[in-house]
């Protein structure tokens, strides 16, 4: 049964997910990666299956086999919808994965603007660094994200933090060619 309520969710399909959960099934089964049904229909924007799993008691805190969860899936394809359900039942914004990674991070490096300001104004903690010192600044500078740059400055990221090599979120932009960027970065940085 395991099987037929991660397919239903990876697939969207509302009705066999519920039938199955009404029947028994593991609402928190796992396939070989560690993914769970919430997992999946997170990561795939499937807005009314993660409603649904929700609804009957899914864990919004379990991770898959690198440590990652339902929230950072979302957050790294860019569902709104779904991050905004996930953070109402109670998922937390500052988990890490197995990189140090959080979901702010994720989403600055995908460059999600509209994702970003959501996790800031559930209180994602903007100096969180990976396990290379990289904070959600550095990732967004060094990938060409001038928005999402310029709202983590304004939330309050700290332009000077340096990761594990020494290096800003100034100097990464300015490695990567994003001048424009690092201009931005080293106005910060001299406030």
């Amino acid at each position: 049964m395991t099987d037929e309520v991660l397919n239903a969710a990876r697939a969207g399909d509302l009705e066999t997910l519920r039938n199955l959960l009404k029947g028994g099934a593991d609402i928190d089964a796992r396939d070989d990666l560690g993914w769970s049904a919430l997992m999946w229909a997170s990561a795939l924007g499937h807005e009314h299956v993660v409603r649904a799993l929700l609804e009957f008691g899914a864990d919004t805190e379990a991770c898959d086999s690198y440590g990652a969860t339902s929230l950072m899936k979302a957050c790294r394809q860019g569902h709104v919808k779904v991050v905004n359900l996930l953070l109402h039942y109670g998922a937390s914004p500052d988990n890490a994965d197995g990189l140090g990674w959080t979901a702010l991070m994720r989403a600055a490096y995908r460059g999600h603007e509209a994702m970003v300001k959501l996790l800031i104004d559930q209180n994602a903690d903007t100096e969180v660094a990976d396990h290379n010192g990289t904070t959600a600044l550095m990732l967004a500078a060094s990938e060409g994200h001038l928005e999402v740059v310029k709202r983590l400055l304004d939330w309050g990221a700290e332009a000077g933090a340096k990761d594990r090599k020494g290096k800003t979120a100034r100097v990464r932009a300015a490695e990567a060619g994003r001048r424009q960027i690092a201009d931005v970065l080293s106005l910060a940085e001299d406030v």
